[in-house]
Protein backbone atom coordinates (compact mmCIF):
# COMPACT_ATOMS: atom_id res chain seq x y z
CA UNK A 1 0.00 0.00 0.00
CA UNK A 2 1.31 3.80 -0.35
CA UNK A 3 1.13 4.06 3.46
CA UNK A 4 3.17 1.30 4.24
CA UNK A 5 5.37 2.42 1.47
CA UNK A 6 5.46 5.74 2.75
CA UNK A 7 6.49 4.92 6.25
CA UNK A 8 9.05 2.40 5.28
CA UNK A 9 11.00 4.86 3.36
CA UNK A 10 10.65 7.62 6.62
CA UNK A 11 14.06 9.84 5.97
CA UNK A 12 17.34 8.38 7.98
CA UNK A 13 17.45 11.63 10.15
CA UNK A 14 14.72 9.86 12.30
CA UNK A 15 15.52 7.56 15.01
CA UNK A 16 15.38 4.16 14.11
CA UNK A 17 13.01 2.33 17.28
CA UNK A 18 10.10 0.87 18.19
CA UNK A 19 9.41 2.97 21.65
CA UNK A 20 7.14 5.04 20.92
CA UNK A 21 5.28 3.25 17.78
CA UNK A 22 4.84 -0.51 18.29
CA UNK A 23 1.98 -1.58 16.43
CA UNK A 24 3.63 -5.10 15.40
CA UNK A 25 1.79 -7.22 18.24
CA UNK A 26 -0.79 -5.45 18.66
CA UNK A 27 -4.12 -7.31 20.42
CA UNK A 28 -4.68 -6.15 23.32
CA UNK A 29 -7.57 -8.36 25.13
CA UNK A 30 -7.54 -5.74 27.77
CA UNK A 31 -7.86 -2.76 25.79
CA UNK A 32 -10.68 -4.48 23.68
CA UNK A 33 -12.69 -5.50 27.09
CA UNK A 34 -12.18 -2.48 28.25
CA UNK A 35 -13.10 0.01 25.65
CA UNK A 36 -15.64 -2.81 24.01
CA UNK A 37 -14.62 -3.70 20.85
CA UNK A 38 -11.44 -3.53 18.79
CA UNK A 39 -12.43 -0.86 16.82
CA UNK A 40 -12.56 1.82 19.87
CA UNK A 41 -9.19 -0.30 21.13
CA UNK A 42 -7.69 0.95 17.79
CA UNK A 43 -9.39 4.63 18.18
CA UNK A 44 -8.07 5.27 20.96
CA UNK A 45 -4.40 3.79 20.57
CA UNK A 46 -3.55 5.86 17.30
CA UNK A 47 -5.48 8.76 19.57
CA UNK A 48 -3.19 8.41 21.73
CA UNK A 49 -0.34 7.51 20.03
CA UNK A 50 -0.29 9.96 17.04
CA UNK A 51 -1.70 12.91 19.16
CA UNK A 52 -1.57 12.79 22.47
CA UNK A 53 -1.92 16.64 22.98
CA UNK A 54 -4.89 16.72 20.76
CA UNK A 55 -4.95 17.32 17.16
CA UNK A 56 -3.81 20.48 15.72
CA UNK A 57 -6.14 23.33 14.05
CA UNK A 58 -6.01 22.56 9.87
CA UNK A 59 -3.09 25.15 9.13
CA UNK A 60 0.02 22.91 10.19
CA UNK A 61 0.74 20.66 6.91
CA UNK A 62 0.99 17.70 9.15
CA UNK A 63 -0.80 16.48 12.84
CA UNK A 64 2.05 15.13 14.25
CA UNK A 65 6.25 14.94 13.79
CA UNK A 66 7.15 11.29 13.60
CA UNK A 67 9.60 10.81 16.58
CA UNK A 68 10.99 7.37 15.25
CA UNK A 69 11.11 5.06 12.38
CA UNK A 70 10.80 1.28 11.81
CA UNK A 71 8.92 -1.51 11.86
CA UNK A 72 6.14 -0.89 14.95
CA UNK A 73 5.44 2.07 13.03
CA UNK A 74 4.92 0.34 9.87
CA UNK A 75 2.61 -2.17 11.17
CA UNK A 76 -0.15 0.55 11.79
CA UNK A 77 -0.83 -0.49 8.41
CA UNK A 78 -1.90 -3.97 9.06
CA UNK A 79 -3.70 -2.99 12.45
CA UNK A 80 -6.19 -0.70 10.52
CA UNK A 81 -6.57 -2.47 7.40
CA UNK A 82 -7.44 -5.33 9.79
CA UNK A 83 -10.19 -3.25 11.99
CA UNK A 84 -10.88 -1.50 8.80
CA UNK A 85 -11.82 -5.05 7.05
CA UNK A 86 -13.53 -5.95 10.51
CA UNK A 87 -15.39 -2.65 10.55
CA UNK A 88 -15.73 -1.55 6.83
CA UNK A 89 -18.27 1.34 8.00
CA UNK A 90 -16.36 2.08 11.18
CA UNK A 91 -18.03 5.64 12.37
CA UNK A 92 -15.56 5.87 15.31
CA UNK A 93 -12.40 5.37 12.73
CA UNK A 94 -14.31 7.66 10.37
CA UNK A 95 -14.40 10.56 12.72
CA UNK A 96 -10.76 10.50 12.28
CA UNK A 97 -11.41 12.72 9.15
CA UNK A 98 -9.74 9.67 6.79
CA UNK A 99 -10.88 7.02 4.96
CA UNK A 100 -9.59 4.76 2.20
CA UNK A 101 -10.00 7.08 -0.34
CA UNK A 102 -8.50 9.94 1.47
CA UNK A 103 -5.85 8.75 2.60
CA UNK A 104 -4.08 8.96 -0.78
CA UNK A 105 -4.35 13.02 0.14
CA UNK A 106 -2.15 12.29 3.09
CA UNK A 107 0.47 10.67 1.12
CA UNK A 108 0.71 13.35 -0.89
CA UNK A 109 0.97 15.44 1.90
CA UNK A 110 4.12 13.45 3.31
CA UNK A 111 5.50 13.32 -0.58
CA UNK A 112 5.27 17.15 -0.07
CA UNK A 113 6.99 16.46 3.97
CA UNK A 114 9.84 14.55 3.07
CA UNK A 115 10.45 14.98 -0.76
CA UNK A 116 13.75 12.58 -0.59
CA UNK A 117 12.05 9.81 0.75
CA UNK A 118 11.66 6.82 -1.46
CA UNK A 119 11.62 8.67 -4.39
CA UNK A 120 11.17 5.54 -7.18
CA UNK A 121 8.23 3.77 -4.38
CA UNK A 122 6.54 6.76 -4.35
CA UNK A 123 6.46 8.17 -7.62
CA UNK A 124 2.80 6.33 -8.13
CA UNK A 125 1.50 8.65 -5.45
Amino acid sequence: SSLETALSHIPDNIPLGNQRYNFEHFSDPEKIELYGTSEAAVNQELEVTFAPKGRRDDSAPCPFEFEERGPGLVAVVKVLRDVLHEYPNSAILQKQGHSVETIHDAMVDLRRIYPHAGSREMISL
